[in-house]
């Protein structure tokens, strides 16, 4: 195609050198590799991040289950000591000796009774009898006379001991009334050795805090910051799951905190920011300096070898161009690389091969016309033989349906049977009553009703007869209880006649998409051959179940007998055309076979069938 006026030819000055392009391609191929460098440093931080928001969580949670087994321990002994008899009876001397026994088990503590004004009636720690204060806590005090439940106070100072405490209260009763407020008072030493037993990482904190969020004891320090507030950025770990924050020290921290919904005390987890961050930067520091090595080293090796391709490769410029003047002149100086050398040896093959490939062409286009006709001639035999196929298909279903309007036209006898009874006698009812004088325009009325119920009882069977011969053109969705009922009412005259019991099991109703005529047709195959079992068996007491559920995602509707079963040697034979056992004038051979060829190509489903204990089982599958 001739260039325009305005469009010059692209000359080789213009074009970009081979080792420019194979920078290019170290570039590309390095990138992914920054890339993925770059996504594994911030993959592998929200890794270890995750992974200590785990661990920090469940030590929190540990702990916090073990506060509330050591608060729960100790308001249970309190409970106990609270129907001491001794209260009752006013002997608070005898109580202050048994509190004493109790406190065996709670060595740094102390046990103080109080009355409803927060006076300290005794306290374990001062004879029994000594004056004594009232208690410095009295919301604790208000709230167990008030509610006359247990409960644990926030960090106070002890109205005695004149230390940082907490306590535990239990209401005493008397005569129904809450008369005394019992209470042992603990120093965070109990909960600092509760700290203490969980055996922390060196570098993590652990705090327990009371419902004010102020510290009762702490792992390291501890007692310098009793009583300190956390910062309010910290309470919000227990929204956040794990924040980053300042401890009370002021150094960058991550934390979580769990709450105890018996105490609403807390327990949080502190670990120094730079101690998480440090392994990760370490890492992220030799991934980056391994990806630079690896890149300085592509980058010198792609230097050298462009250089050895770039010579090879322009060695085979003059032999290119003699081939297209139909000389030949050896590529010389193209051996140093293997591709370019296969290249010359190419281009001398090429040589040869243009010499003869007129004639082959000539010879190809010839033998292409042959083969054309050949392909049209083998494509419209499989078209013939597809469509006869097709034809063969639908006329064993054809038969198949006719087989089974044939035993249709039965159970419409036996259906009708007991209404065409039933109206005769109807029917005969009127002239006796009008002998004996009882003929009246009520009685012919309720006769009439009867006979229009009999009459469109018998109307409604002819309709379900003729819908279930329809024939369905689109898949629709459909319940499978709904069909198989349907079937089993067209059955219903034809299983009664023969004493034939039948069961229908489902945990549920599953749906199907496909064709509900085509799908009634099969179950009726399956029921009506089971019939001819039971009369050719003579079985005295013929069943059939029926199950429909879900089983690993698919529908799965099975139906069995106690027939007996399948002989082995027939088992793989009963879905061929035209494969009966019956007598050549009691059938054709072609409904299981229908029954699979609609089930699996017109449905995409699966018939099978086994032996079980009973009789023969039908599974069908979708």
């Amino acid at each position: 195609m001739p260039h325009s006026a305005t469009t010059r030819p692209v000359t080789p000055s213009d074009a970009s050198s081979i080792r420019f392009h194979l920078i290019r391609l170290v570039v590309a191929a390095v990138a992914p590799v920054w890339l993925i460098a770059s996504l594994l440093v911030y993959h592998a931080f929200l890794t270890k991040r995750e992974e200590l928001n785990r661990s920090m969580l469940e030590t929190a949670r540990s702990l916090t289950r073990v506060v509330d087994r050591e608060l729960g321990s100790i308001e249970a002994s309190l409970s106990t000591l609270a129907t001491s008899p001794s209260f009752a009876a006013g002997d608070l001397g005898a109580v202050h000796r048994q509190a004493q026994q109790v406190l065996r088990s709670y060595p740094s503590a102390d046990i103080l009774v109080t009355d409803g004004y927060g006076q300290e009636l005794l306290h374990t720690s001062r004879p029994f009898g000594s004056t004594l204060p009232r208690r410095n806590n009295l919301d604790s005090v208000r709230r167990i006379f008030q509610t006359g439940k247990p409960s644990v106070s926030g960090l106070h100072t002890g109205a005695v001991s004149q230390q940082p405490q907490v306590s535990v209260d239990v209401p005493v009763y008397v005569n129904g009334v809450v008369k005394y407020d019992l209470a042992l008072t603990l120093r965070s030493e109990p909960m600092a050795e509760v700290l203490r037993q969980a055996s922390l990482r060196p570098d993590w904190y652990g705090l327990i805090l009371d419902s004010n969020q102020i510290l009762v004891a702490r792992t390291g320090n501890s007692e310098r910051s009793i009583g300190s507030k956390i910062p309010a950025t910290l309470g919000d770990a227990a929204r956040e799951g794990i924040v980053e924050s300042t401890n009370l020290e002021g150094a960058p921290v991550m934390a979580t905190l769990c709450r105890s919904a018996l105490s609403n005390w807390s327990v949080l987890i502190e670990v120094p920011k730079a101690a998480v961050l440090a392994a990760l930067y370490r890492w992220a520091g030799w991934t980056l300096l391994a990806a630079l090595v690896l890149t300085g080293l592509v980058l010198g090796l792609i230097f050298g070898y462009a250089r050895k391709i770039a010579d090879a490769i322009q060695s085979l410029v003059e032999p290119a161009l003699s081939l297209g003047r139909a000389e030949m002149v050896p590529a010389l100086g193209s051996f140093a690389v293997k591709e370019t050398a296969e290249v010359a040896v190419a281009l001398e093959q090429a040589y040869q091969l243009l010499q003869t490939r007129a004639a082959q062409r000539d010879q190809a286009e010839r033998e292409l016309l042959y083969t054309i006709a050949d392909l049209e001639k083998q494509t419209r035999e499989r078209l013939d033989a597809l469509e006869k196929l097709s034809e063969k298909e639908q006329l064993l279903v054809q038969q198949g349906r006719q087989a089974a309007m044939g035993e249709m036209i039965g159970n419409i006898a036996n259906q009708w049977r007991k209404p065409l009874n039933d109206l005769g006698q109807l029917i005969q009812q009127v002239p006796i009553t009008f002998t004996k004088g009882d003929l009246t325009k009520k009685y012919l009325d309720e006769v009439a009703r009867k006979a229009g119920t009999l009459m469109n009882q018998m109307s409604c069977t002819l309709d379900e007869f003729r819908n279930f011969f329809r024939t369905d053109k689109e898949k629709v969705k459909f319940r499978v209880n709904a069909e198989v009922q349907r079937t089993l009412m067209l059955l219903e005259g034809s299983f009664a006649k023969h004493g034939i019991g039948i069961e229908v099991q489902g945990g549920d109703d599953p749906y199907i998409y496909g064709y509900p005529a085509e799908f009634s047709q099969v179950l009726l195959n399956i029921l009506m051959n089971a019939q001819e079992e039971f009369a050719k068996k003579a079985v005295l007491d013929p069943r059939v179940w029926i199950t429909m559920g879900r089983e690993n995602g698919r529908t799965v509707v099975t139906i069995s007998d106690n027939a007996g079963g399948i002989p082995e040697e027939i088992m793989g034979k009963i879905f061929d055309p035209y494969f009966t056992t019956k007598e050549p004038k009691s059938g054709t051979g072609v409904g299981l076979f229908m029954s699979k060829t609609m089930i699996e190509k017109h449905m995409g489903g699966l018939l099978s069938v086994r032996n079980n204990d009973a009789g023969a089982e039908f599974s069908i599958e979708f």
